[in-house]
């Protein structure tokens, strides 16, 4: 098992070297960063679990959130992309705004003492770009839903 000061040192030497703007949280280990994206700005969140302190905790979401009526739509595509047994877990939840809702790709990994820096960078990699490929898909189906002729027409 790997120490919590070791695996932050793991994650500051990423953020270091990818050249991420981050702050530090509150905790040793965890990080919030922003990353371009072709689809935009992702807010991507890396920490050490506080219930254990070998494993790595990543949660990235888009900057943007989508409107409250698209919820449906994106808790469907959250669950499809979840049963596909997909690398990033998709999850849909709720903003301080009423009006809005958020989507976030999250994954976890233990980290073990024998781990390398490429291994570690290249799973955080792989994770962004997991997430990237959801949030894509989110834009495809929000965009269809939004031009798509109601169910019910206007009986008035």
């Amino acid at each position: 098992m790997m120490s919590q000061s070791l695996c932050a040192k793991l994650i500051d030497r990423y953020v270091r070297t990818c050249g991420l703007q981050f702050l530090k949280g509150e905790h040793d280990g965890e990080y919030f960063c922003v990353a371009n994206a072709d689809s935009g700005r992702l807010h991507i969140h890396l920490e050490i679990s506080r219930s254990f302190g070998d494993m790595l905790v990543i949660g990235i979401s888009p900057a943007g959130s989508f409107r409250a009526a698209d919820r449906p739509w994106l808790t469907r595509l959250a669950d499809t992309w979840n049963k596909q047994n997909r690398k990033v877990t998709a999850i849909v939840h709720g903003c301080s705004d009423p009006q809005r809702v958020g989507l976030v790709a999250r994954r976890s990994r233990w980290i073990q003492d024998s781990i390398s820096f490429e291994e570690f960078a290249s799973f955080v990699d792989r994770t962004i770009a997991d997430a990237v490929d959801l949030f894509a898909e989110a834009t495809v189906v929000v965009e269809l839903t939004s031009t798509a002729q109601p169910m019910l027409r206007d009986a008035s």
